[in-house]
């Protein structure tokens, strides 16, 4: 993978120790975390702040964190200092600080709540929302993934660098962009789990007397205020990890793409991990897709 500074410098595999860049189905739709051996100007180039672009598309991230240390390896009689960072797709940095101001949107949609948490990157695709409500030092993450639940949303960013905001009765639609065996799949089952993790919600209607939601035997129940019938169905409707797929390095696939698995089974790639070890230390070269599948479950 291929990163590079505004100034059109290339941060060749001669200094690239490793790189992992996930897209993932969160409000922060995607992250690089890379480490590389500095010279002096290497390191002044990457501070918390800068920004580096990734790959063919010069997908731009901003970076959030950053540690130096000097690592065990000495090279011309130097030892060497390896810088180690974590970079946010730029524009979303807002979202993981505490709000500074209150937001309150009525009648409204999920794109709009973004904007007004802070979030620069353009929304192709979109889906209404009643209300949205964010307290001051609130972060906003958490409330927009409280809104992509009451929902029955997801969203993930799309091959133009553009977020999508999808149903998920709807994410499996398109062409899959990968088409694998079932024995390709390390398959992952955990009933237990999904009964402690996706409970059955109840709530008081606006009336303040009708309750909504029904209690079923032996599942977690919890209770969410002030929810109608139709958000309390969708809190019941959730994407679940069904197995895990390693390909070689695959960079083109991202979250919300779609596999098809055997003749007749659809997934859709919940989080999309590719990793990339120069072994310019000594260890060595990887270069390895890791995808999370999931499935629509209404439980």
């Amino acid at each position: 993978m291929r990163l590079m500074l505004p100034d059109g410098q290339i941060i060749g595999n001669d200094r690239l120790i490793s790189n992992i860049l996930r897209f993932d189905s969160t409000p922060v739709v995607a992250n690089l975390e890379f480490q590389c051996s500095l010279t002096p100007e290497l390191d002044q180039a990457l501070q918390e702040g800068s920004i580096v672009y990734v790959g063919d598309k010069y997908i731009e991230f901003t970076i959030i964190k950053r540690a130096g240390v000097s690592a065990g390896f000495v090279r011309d009689g130097q030892q060497i200092k390896v810088g180690a960072y974590i970079a946010v797709l730029s524009g979303c940095e807002k979202l993981i600080q505490p709000a500074a101001k209150a937001i309150l949107l009525k009648n409204s949609s999920i794109g709009a709540a973004f904007r007004a948490s802070g979030n620069k990157i353009k929304v192709a695709e979109d889906v209404p929302i009643m209300q949205y409500f964010c307290a001051v030092g609130a972060t906003p993450t958490y409330e927009l993934a409280r809104k992509f639940r009451e929902e029955a949303a997801v969203t993930f960013l799309n091959q133009e660098g553009r977020i999508i905001v999808k149903r998920l009765s709807n994410i499996l639609e398109g062409e899959p962009k990968l088409t694998v065996r079932e024995g390709d799949v390390n398959w992952v089952g955990n009933p237990a789990e999904l009964i402690h993790d996706v409970p059955n919600y109840i709530s008081v209607n606006a009336d303040g007397s009708t309750i909504e939601g029904t209690l079923n035997s032996g599942a977690k129940t919890g209770f969410y205020p002030n929810m109608d019938a139709r958000r309390l169905r969708n809190l019941k409707t959730v994407l679940v990890t069904r197995g895990t797929l390693m390909r070689a390095y695959m960079p083109n696939l991202m979250a919300g793409d779609v596999v098809q698995v055997g003749e007749s089974r659809r997934l859709v790639v919940l989080t999309a991990v590719h990793r990339s070890d120069s072994g310019v230390l000594g260890g060595p070269t990887v270069s390895a897709t890791k995808l999370w599948l999931a499935e629509v479950v209404t439980v």
